[in-house]
This record gives structure tokens, sequence and C-alpha cells, in this order.
């Protein structure tokens, strides 16, 4: 069977809390810190989520010739 639970969209977490009840779609990653709405997912999910996260931190986006420009200025 395959089993559904909440999951960061961000890093692919299950470490995750509802945090306003008054807004259901507003919860917290304890991992990556991201705050907002979340989706369900299984474990096969949760991995590729977590492995993309994970190979997105260890090449940070580089600096466009728009952000060079600014960065002169």
């Amino acid at each position: 069977m395959n089993m559904l639970f909440k999951i960061c969209p961000r890093c692919g977490s299950k470490k995750v809390k509802w945090i306003i009840p008054q807004n259901w779609s507003t919860w917290e990653c304890y991992d990556c810190d991201y705050t907002g709405p979340i989706i369900e997912g299984n474990e096969e999910l949760s991995e590729e989520i977590r492995e993309a996260y994970l190979e997105s931190q260890k090449h940070p986006q580089e600096n466009t010739d728009e952000d060079e420009e600014l960065e002169k200025d």
C-alpha cells in the first residue's frame, strides 16, 4: 500500500507543522524553513523532491549579466 503524508514542496521533508489554524494553507517546514502550502505525497515523491533540493543546494544559481550590472553600480 502506498501511504500518503504531508510533505514540504521545497525539500521533501515530512517535518511540517500547521502553524496558523485560521489559515489552513500555512504550514512550516522544520528542515528548510519553508512557509506556505504543502503537498501530499508518498515516500517516492518525498525522496525525489529531497534529491532535487540537495542538488540545488550544491549548485547555487550563478549570477546573470543583469546581476553583475547591478553589482557594479
